[in-house]
């Protein structure tokens, strides 16, 4: 499944493609980047790599070990809401809003100037482009927000490629072992929680996205209208 992210990060265009991840939270993201592992050299320059602390974060631990833990903290979110901060591989820095509610309901509301909202709801994904007054669908399947949103998750074709500890975190990476979706998958979390802070895509052109989650909120509740699919042309419903 993880795979699939890797074919499918950059499937919503004009900047506003949200590479997965997104998990647990429970405190603003940290100010330095994930860092990610065994990824292609152009695009690993892209992140700054963080300097292991004195005492690492789960050093008892093996590296499968903090990888279960890390997947299941994605699979225990219930509901979660946050600001958040995207860079796109060109640079380009979005934010906006998000409400997830696991399985299977997403909301992203990016901030102006941005033209874009994208639902995920009933297995399909909506990308709304004010701007063009259009609304594309896609299989939630086929989008990075599968990994959200399943409520168990299979790496499928993906291996663990290296678990990095620092003394207030870990960074986990995947990478696929399919030659036609090459690309990594790494995501930050916080020690000792395990909560997810960040996560980073590197696409199989080397293309890396990054998101950061801020002032993260756990367990609110959410008006159903908020994930309601739009009519056939149609338009969202605002917050």
């Amino acid at each position: 499944m993880i795979a699939g992210l890797f074919t499918s990060a950059a499937l919503f265009c004009a900047e506003a493609s949200f590479a997965i991840a997104a998990p647990v939270v429970a405190a603003a993201a940290p100010a330095r980047p994930v860092a990610v592992a065994a990824a292609p050299a152009a695009a690993a320059a892209d992140i700054p790599v963080s300097k292991p602390a004195s005492r690492l974060a789960f050093a008892d631990l093996a590296d499968a070990a903090v990888a279960d833990a890390a997947l299941k903290s994605v699979e225990a979110i219930t509901t979660l809401s946050a600001k958040f901060r995207q860079t796109a591989p060109s640079g380009a820095v979005v934010t906006g809003d998000v409400k997830l509610r696991r399985p299977g309901q997403v909301r992203f509301d990016y901030d102006a100037p941005s033209p874009i909202t994208i639902v995920g709801s009933g297995g399909m994904v909506y990308v709304e482009n004010k701007d063009l007054e259009t609304t594309d669908s896609y299989p939630l399947g086929k989008t990075p927000l599968k990994f959200l949103l399943s409520k168990r998750i299979d790496i499928g074709d993906a291996k663990l490629a290296g678990v990095e500890r620092f003394e207030d975190g870990v960074a986990v990476t995947w990478v696929s072992t399919d030659e036609k979706t090459e690309g990594a998958l790494t995501l930050y979390l916080s020690a000792p929680d395990l909560a997810v802070r960040q996560w980073a895509v590197i696409d199989a052109q080397g293309g890396v996205t990054l998101v950061e989650l801020l002032d993260p909120k756990l367990g609110e509740k959410f008006d159903n209208r908020l994930f309601r699919a739009p009519d056939a042309g149609g338009a969202f419903i605002r917050n």
